[in-house]
């Protein structure tokens, strides 16, 4: 089930965003419920790179284990998370437009068999989308500037 899919357009380098997104601390200043990444491995940015991402929703906590399953340096990034419920799949990806700026593409699947899951997920589908392309707009400020 797609939970989450963004296309647009940035003007800065692929690598001018990449350096944003790819670095823990400036993650947090475009994504607000970002609070940090434990690593598991040795390997903070490669395929196989396992770690835990804490993010704060309405005062509360949460956790979530995850891996980067494929990773090409400034271009693109996936992630894996396992929840008891299923499995979110990420993706970020980076491509140069000619002239000047770059498309931006992200999307987000949920893969899960309860029926009960994908009910919620599809009523707070629109929320997490505003929230999201919030982010994203943010994102787009903070590189750019």
């Amino acid at each position: 089930m797609e939970l989450y899919s963004y296309e647009g357009r940035m003007l800065a380098t692929p690598e001018e965003i990449f350096k944003v997104v790819n670095d823990d601390e400036k993650l947090k200043s475009w994504s607000p419920i970002f609070e940090g990444n434990e690593y598991l491995t040795e390997e903070k940015r490669a395929v196989g790179t396992k770690f835990r991402t804490r993010m704060k929703v309405l005062n509360r906590t949460y956790q979530f284990r995850s891996e980067i399953t494929e990773y090409e340096a400034e271009r693109y990034i996936k992630v894996k998370t396992v929840l008891r419920q299923g499995e979110i799949v990420s993706d970020f990806k980076l491509e140069p437009l000619e002239g000047e700026g770059t498309k931006v593409r992200v999307t987000s699947h949920f893969d899960t068999d309860s029926r009960k899951y994908k009910l919620v997920l599809r009523g707070t589908k629109p929320v997490m989308k505003r929230v999201l392309d919030h982010q994203m707009k943010k994102l787009g400020v903070v590189v750019e500037a």
